[in-house]
């Protein structure tokens, strides 16, 4: 491919931004793998971006879409084990062709079609962070509108990934660079990191997820084709800024759109008054929603979906699956060895339960915990009990559960008994998960922790 170099027009633009499923949009190109074993159904696969900036450029095929700020791609999906398990990745980036980016504009409206800044649709919604230039009676209609259709039904998902900017280990922008998820021609429904990622990140960020492709590199040399060193330093700046803004608001988790309201005000201390950039619009139907505003002189211009990327239904998609026996995650409950024993008259048999045999897996990272409510940090620390990871992180994720509810002076049964297992795990060798048995028991005193917790907080 012979690379056009452009000069692209970076314009800040302050959005909110929500793909309810990606692959939705993308014509389910693929369940993909999750630790080495196939994914068998996606029941989420939301994509969230705070947006600062976007842009277009112009390309040998074709018009390239970028927006930037910072994102969120998570997925909740089944192995063939019937097993559930979510997922996540950080991103700073989103790459989107023409053709994608025009299917994306031409969506089914919900609702506020007449309202060019504000997308409710089948596959985004898009609104403004300041919504100051808009009516009281307007305000309150889009506020009614994203409730029911936005906040509500992904009120978890977006609590996640407010916690998870909280959360000082996220967004190292310093050492993780660019992190893209992309549609480009050559890095079609992949996430693109840069090879200049911090060793330890990268190793954990590399491992394929649901949904997409693949995670490869190189992010940073994909940008380089098209922006300037000082484009790129700006770009960085700008992540930073929003990250400063969007894990230090306050918000009111009954009432996500508090997120929207704070977080108006704390641009305008952080960056410049002019950050709302105002474009004259008309509110007249136009062919396709004005999603980037780099995208205004594209308005009346068409890419057709390419064949090569054939478009399938998800049904399509999970009926395609074949179980692949060796592929499955979760282990047999029992499995016999026959020894001999020479000094028997007759043969004996001696079975190995593999309820009692710990398996060996591999060490990755553990999710974000919440900290201001005990059930759901016990809630958490059972999820990651039933996915299989290494015991020793098991034993730091107690470990921070454990120091989180001892602030709230909760009971102090549970504290000792939480404690008990971090100081029994933290011993144990490196890469060994939990036997079925250990499982089954440490789920179930999860559960008796839940039952207590939730009586005290109920009198």
């Amino acid at each position: 491919m012979v690379i056009i170099k452009a000069k692209p027009n970076i314009l800040e633009s302050y959005n909110f931004f929500v793909i309810p499923s990606w692959g939705h949009l993308l014509g389910y190109p693929t369940l993909g793998q999750y630790s080495n074993h196939n994914v068998s159904k996606i029941s989420h696969d939301l994509v969230i971006f705070f947006s600062g900036a976007d842009c277009s450029v112009q390309t040998e095929k074709g018009t390239l879409y970028y927006l930037f700020g910072l994102g969120y791609y998570y997925a909740k999906f089944e192995l063939q084990s019937g097993r559930y398990v979510t997922d996540n990745r950080q991103l700073t980036g989103l790459v989107l062709t023409d053709f994608v980016y025009d299917y994306l504009s031409t969506s089914k409206n919900v609702t506020l079609e007449n309202d060019r800044d504000v997308i409710v649709s089948e596959n985004l919604f898009k609104l403004p962070i300041d919504l100051s230039n808009k009516s009281e009676n307007k305000r309150t209609f889009i506020q009614g509108t994203l409730m029911r259709n936005l906040f509500i039904p992904y009120k978890d998902i977006i609590l996640e990934f407010m916690e998870t900017l909280r959360n000082p280990q996220s967004f190292q922008l310093n050492r993780t660079e660019p992190i893209l998820l992309s549609t480009e021609w050559d890095s079609y429904n992949q996430i693109l990191v840069s090879s200049e990622m911090d060793y330890e990140m990268k190793t954990n960020y590399l491992n394929t997820t649901a949904g997409l492709n693949g995670i490869t590199l190189d992010s940073k040399k994909h940008l380089e084709r098209y922006f300037s060193h000082q484009q790129l330093q700006y770009l960085e700046k700008l992540a930073l800024k929003l990250r400063k803004v969007y894990s230090t608001i306050d918000y009111d988790p009954m009432y996500l759109f508090s997120i929207l309201v704070n977080a108006t005000l704390k641009l305008r201390s952080e960056i410049n008054s002019s950050y709302a950039l105002k474009v004259e619009r008309s509110n007249k139907k136009m062919p396709k929603e004005s999603i980037f505003l780099s995208a205004e002189p594209r308005m009346n211009k068409f890419i057709d979906w390419p064949e090569k990327y054939r478009r399938k239904t998800k049904d399509e998609l999970e009926r395609s699956v074949i179980q692949v026996k060796s592929k499955l995650y979760q282990p047999k409950e029992v499995d016999k060895e026959t020894i001999d024993i020479g000094d028997f008259r007759k043969e004996q048999k001696e079975f190995k339960i593999r309820t009692m045999k710990r398996p060996t897996v591999w060490a990755k990272p553990l999710p974000i915990i919440p900290t201001r409510n005990s059930l759901d940090i016990l809630l958490v620390i059972k999820d990651i009990v039933n996915q299989d990871y290494d015991i020793r992180s098991i034993a730091r994720a107690l470990e921070i559960a454990r120091d989180y509810i001892k602030s709230m002076i909760l009971h102090s049964n549970v504290l000792w008994e939480m404690s008990r297992y971090v100081n029994f795990y933290q011993n144990v060798e490196p890469n060994k998960g939990l036997s079925s048995k250990e499982k089954l028991e440490l789920t179930e005193q999860i559960e008796k922790w839940i039952n207590l917790i939730s009586k005290i907080q109920s009198t």
